[in-house]
């Protein structure tokens, strides 16, 4: 018998409680209650949050965390499924990358070239490294217990994505607190703070989502 044929049946023959996407779902759900909980008691939005929401540059931070929880969480329902294959819903993660690309192409041909290692380097960049990893602990818990309830082949890229997921999440409260809003400051300095985010997740993936 394949070890793929294998796997099947083994999770056709273990008892079914909750199905994979009804625990993702609800983990979804409580996953941006504890995030927005914990936002909205200890960080807040930025002062000008009346002005900001004027600006294209501002809103557009929200385009690419959205893309990146969206297209990440679609891989997600996937990864949990054996013999599922995740290679078109993959390769939406290149989304938030085009969009971030073409962001920082269009600030490149309209600020002066003077001005980009400003805005690359920001005024918030230690809040972001740090507001965003946090922001995401709870999430990751969630997703990872939601997972647990799937037979993933490959756990540590399980967990990975459960932290991609977590950290796109988490980047999108921040983002109504960050007031650098450059798409320079976001594609350095984002991808920066959700890196450790999935490092934890595969590390504790290869742990709890084994079997």
């Amino acid at each position: 018998m394949r070890t793929n044929d294998l796997i099947k049946l083994l999770s056709q023959d273990a008892p079914v409680r909750i199905s994979l996407n009804q625990a993702l779902a609800h983990s979804a759900i409580a996953a941006t209650i504890m995030a927005g909980a914990v936002f909205f008691s200890f960080i807040g939005f930025r002062v000008d949050i009346d002005t900001a929401v004027e600006s294209v540059r501002f809103l557009f931070k929200f385009v690419i965390t959205i893309a990146l929880a969206i297209t990440a969480g679609m891989v997600l329902f996937r990864i949990g499924r054996p013999g599922v294959s995740l290679r078109l819903c993959a390769r939406g993660l290149c989304l938030p990358v085009v969009l971030i690309a073409g962001a920082v192409s269009l600030e490149l041909l309209v600020m002066p070239s003077a001005t980009w290692e400003a805005r690359m380097i920001g005024h918030n960049a230690t809040l972001c490294l740090t507001i965003i990893p946090s922001l995401s602990a709870l999430p990751l818990a969630c997703f990872l217990h939601a997972m647990r309830h799937g037979a993933p082949e490959r756990p540590g890229l399980a967990g990975a994505i459960a932290g991609l997921v977590s950290s796109g999440l988490a980047a999108t409260f921040y983002a109504a607190n960050c007031n650098d809003d450059s798409p320079l400051f976001v594609m350095l300095w984002y991808p920066m703070a959700i890196a450790p985010v999935c490092a934890v997740g595969a590390l504790l993936g290869r742990k709890i989502l084994k079997w």
